[in-house]
């Protein structure tokens, strides 16, 4: 009979110790600011000065890149209506 109780103990003892556990780990969580947490997280990775610069030349290189893009495409539209216009006068004229 003995050994049933102290059995008991045990087993009712680690469900108390675990809710018990819950529990601080509700508080805790409750500590914890929402603000800390997201600076955490939007940090940047600390880098060295040749991957900044790196970095810095590929950002660089893809604004060039999205320049260029925009003026091709304007170049392009323009030589379709120079094309377009020039073989409208070559109907109307009969050239």
């Amino acid at each position: 009979m003995r050994f049933k109780t102290k059995l008991f103990k045990r087993a009712n003892q680690s469900e108390e110790d675990a809710a018990e556990l819950n529990v601080n780990e509700a508080k805790h969580r409750r500590r914890q600011s929402p603000i800390e947490d997201s600076f955490e997280e939007n940090e940047p990775p600390r880098t060295s000065r040749t991957g900044y610069r790196k970095a810095q030349f590929q950002v660089e290189l893809e604004k060039k890149r999205k320049k260029l893009g925009r003026k091709l495409n304007w170049i392009i539209c323009g030589l379709l209506a120079a094309i377009v216009l020039a073989y409208l006068f070559m109907i109307f004229v009969n050239f």
